[in-house]
């Protein structure tokens, strides 16, 4: 309710845009939730009143009914602003709202389909113990409903576009254990659908929208087929950008709350944001996370573009922009400052992210690469598609090692300031005390002729 009051947003509602999503962790209720948090109906339903969807809308329906917080809204750009979100009677897409005719949706090249699902309601209980740093291949984060309904829906859509918003990183694997870092990868085989359903024939320009990590980085995997057939001869990229968050992140200090918006930063503060700040940068540099994409001063993809591993740090919020002219998605993450550059941003074609084309002359992983992956795949995770981080295959060695380095590094770096006085304290001693007294005994000394 205060969210709803607040000046900024009231004025955002206003503006004619459309509010759209779905809820993560402490959206839900609690750090890491999943289905059997005991609240999980009323904060579907709470959180679809917040959305402001109506009443009647297959999202709202599904809320009440208790299956969770996930939908889909269609969007055509070449209508006139003011009317360019489809209703889902004519869209066609949701699988749970009346369509207006059996004739098919009839939308332009200029539209975008953006599905938003709802990875807490139905998620599995992450492992405790030894067991949580193995994958769990019976891990599920969407249930069996929503999955039918994900994959019924992406398949309808005739979207030029297709956005997939999820709460929790896709392509990530930053740590064994979902309770210290939650993502698709902790559950194989529910992460292996996800592929599978999103790169299915007649699925257009597929983006994965991330969230959770209170950073903003851009990933990609480079997907083919794991039947090679004439339908898909050559790799695919497959991106995702996360984008979190906007009030705070693990190289800012936190925003006011809105209960104590006048609320002064103390040293201790700052201190403890640059200590998150070292720690996050140092598990970047000393780490494999080969599925960060990474830009060299050669192919920057837009004039603004960063080099080097993208990723960041500081607040941030993400804008897709469509470039229907040239047939491209613009990736971008904005920092609090909207008048500077953006904190990182790519470029893709949309033929090459359906897979049509691969002109752009990108870099993708040589058949070797994908053959070592599949070594590594385990047999009963059923596959359509082989997904292998772009920059090369992980593992667990090169991982631990990663760790080990940013915890030697942190033992050394973030105790400094707390030692530095005392060292100065000691020099000083030394200067003044034990150097000085060293001195007055050397002259009082008697000479020997």
């Amino acid at each position: 309710k205060k969210q709803l009051l607040q000046p900024g947003y009231q004025s955002l509602l206003e503006s004619n845009v459309t509010v759209f999503g779905t809820f993560d962790d402490h959206d839900y209720g609690c750090n890491n939730a999943d289905r059997t948090f005991e609240h999980r109906h009323e904060s579907a339903i709470e959180y679809v009143k917040f959305l402001q969807a109506p009443y009647d809308s297959a999202m709202f329906r599904r809320a009440r009914a208790g299956h969770g917080v996930y939908g889909v809204k269609v969007f055509d750009f070449a209508r006139s602003f003011g009317d360019q979100e489809i209703h889902e009677r004519e869209a066609g897409v949701d699988p749970d709202a009346a369509v207006d005719s059996i004739s098919p949706p009839v939308y332009s090249n200029q539209s975008v389909a953006v599905f938003v699902l709802d990875v807490r309601s139905n998620k599995t209980p992450w492992k405790t113990g030894a067991a949580a740093y193995r994958p769990d291949f019976e891990g599920d984060f969407l249930g069996e409903r929503q999955w039918e309904w994900f994959e019924t829906a992406i398949q309808r859509s005739q979207a030029s576009v297709n956005v997939v918003v999820t709460g929790l990183q896709v392509h990530a694997n930053k740590f064994p254990n979902g309770n210290v870092a939650e993502a698709w990868g902790k559950y194989p085989r529910a992460q292996q659908r996800l592929f599978d359903a999103i790169l299915q024939d007649g699925v257009q320009s597929p983006i994965l929208i991330s969230g959770d990590v209170h950073m903003n980085q851009l990933s990609r995997k480079d997907c083919i087929r794991n039947s090679r057939s004439n339908h898909q001869v050559s790799p695919r990229p497959l991106i995702e950008m996360t984008t979190s968050g906007m009030t705070h992140s693990w190289g800012s200090v936190a925003s006011p709350s809105l209960q104590q918006p006048n609320l002064e930063v103390s040293w201790l503060t700052w201190y403890h944001t640059e200590v998150l700040r070292l720690l996050m940068h140092s598990l970047h540099w000393f780490c494999p996370w080969t599925e960060i994409m990474k830009a060299s001063a050669i192919e920057k993809w837009e004039p603004s573009s960063t080099t080097g591993l993208q990723y960041n740090l500081d607040k941030n919020f993400g804008e897709l922009e469509f470039d229907w002219v040239e047939r491209a998605v613009v990736m971008r993450t904005i920092g609090e400052n909207t008048n500077a550059p953006p904190l990182l941003s790519a470029r893709f074609g949309m033929d090459e992210l359906s897979g049509f084309s691969s002109t752009s002359n990108r870099h993708f992983l040589s058949d070797t690469d994908f053959q070592q992956a599949s070594k590594l795949h385990q047999p009963s995770v059923h596959r359509e598609w082989i997904c292998v981080n772009h920059r090369g295959q992980e593992n667990n060695l090169s991982h631990m090692a990663g760790y080990v380095a940013t915890g030697f590094a942190m033992t050394v770096l973030v105790p400094f300031p707390f030692f530095l006085p005392c060292v100065v304290l000691l020099m000083i001693f030394y200067r003044f005390f034990v150097s000085g007294r060293n001195r007055l005994t050397t002259s009082r000394s008697p000479t020997l002729l």
